[in-house]
């Protein structure tokens, strides 16, 4: 795995970026023309809205487009300078994000996409080896063309999918995914002609009105290597595998990422967290950023290799927090420290500014000891 490669802000994609208090009718038009768009809550950023964060709390296909931004605005993982490929893969499939805010100092400049993800993932050649049957899921989850919108929708949320195979007297005839689904009722001013003279109800439209019939392919045998590139070349997150020319899985963008995250090594993660809660856990990400900057600074200023970092949280009474954080350091040892403070991104401030100063200390004393050492000879 490439893990010393970082994510080079050229590849950054510029985004709208909106007010929290702005009313939903005017953000959806941007989100359907983006991976996703940037929300800022008293001038600062907030977080992100995409077709996901707009309908995830719901199996309805309505939302109130006179809502305020800030109801559909989910907090995501940040991608910075200083994040590793491997750890973008992982923030991607643990968000389930078509895109991250990417951060440039300390100003969100704009997303990285998935699909840019992926075109990093196949110049590094990461996936060689691997079969699309390998890592496809399967059996795929099917619906007859002729069930509604309505109905669609409800056996998406059941059973947890975003993507169903549409079957025509038993035969694929397409593929039907949430975007769909959500594109038809979230659009202020588009709808398709044929559906004007419809009352426009999810339970009396059809999937064979909506759905993709002209779906790709690939092979149980192909190497993912060629289903990556396709994904890439259509803008598409899935593919329907086929088996002798018969549908026998469907292969995703998370299928992809869960099988690189899968070939990650032990000792690529150098960073462990505990102690997170409900209430830290939107932390988790800029805490795990921060400790990867602190380690590159550490290894790169004092000349030494820090073997792993082990953080432990407790969220105290009256917004207060105990962190205590330990750093094994090559031939240096174990240096550990305890802060309690207010607000957490203060405390965490004061635990690696006391990391840094002791691991200072204990490589001079080091250094001190072996050049005693020497002189005694």
């Amino acid at each position: 795995m490439a893990t010393l490669e970082r994510i080079p802000i050229s590849v950054i994609s510029q985004v709208p970026v909106f007010d929290a208090n702005v009313a939903m009718t005017k953000v959806l038009p941007a989100v359907h023309k983006n991976r996703a768009v940037l929300i800022n809550k008293d001038g600062a950023f907030y977080g992100i809205i995409d077709f996901r964060s707009v309908h995830r709390e719901s199996k309805s296909l309505r939302l109130n487009k006179n809502a305020p931004a800030l109801k559909y605005a989910i907090k995501v993982p940040k991608i910075m300078r200083t994040t590793s490929l491997d750890d973008a893969i992982f923030y991607f499939y643990r968000s389930k994000r078509n895109a991250l805010p990417y951060v440039d100092g300390d100003k969100v400049i704009g997303i990285l996409d998935r699909f840019t993800l992926m075109k990093m993932v196949l110049s590094m050649e990461m996936l060689n080896g691997i079969k699309c049957k390998d890592i496809m899921t399967s059996p795929a989850l099917a619906i007859d063309a002729q069930a509604s919108i309505a109905q669609a929708s409800s056996a998406m949320a059941d059973h947890n999918k975003n993507r169903l195979l549409v079957l025509e007297n038993g035969k694929m005839a397409g593929l039907v995914t949430r975007h769909d689904l959500i594109s038809k009722f979230t659009i202020t001013d588009e709808r398709y002609p044929e559906m004007k003279s419809k009352r426009y109800s999810p339970s009396n439209i059809t999937i064979s009105n909506i759905m993709e019939r002209n779906v790709q392919t690939v092979n149980v045998n192909d190497d993912i290597r060629s289903a990556v590139q396709s994904f890439v070349k259509n803008s598409i997150s899935s593919l329907i595998v086929l088996n002798n020319d018969m549908p026998a899985g469907i292969l995703t963008v998370s299928d992809v990422l869960a099988s690189l995250i899968a070939q990650r090594k032990s000792y690529e993660n150098r960073i462990i967290i505990s102690g997170i809660d409900r209430s830290t856990y939107e932390y988790e990400y800029d805490i795990k950023e921060q400790a990867n900057a602190f380690i590159e600074k550490v290894e790169k200023f004092r000349k030494v290799n820090v073997q792993y970092i082990s953080i432990n949280i407790k969220n105290l009474k009256n917004s207060r927090y105990e962190i205590n954080a330990r750093a094994n350091v090559e031939k240096c040892g174990a240096v550990e420290v305890r802060i309690t403070d207010f607000l957490l991104d203060r405390t965490f401030s004061k635990v690696l500014q006391a990391l840094m100063e002791s691991i200072k200390k204990k490589k001079d004393i080091s250094e001190k000891k072996r050049y005693d050492r020497v002189e005694s000879v």
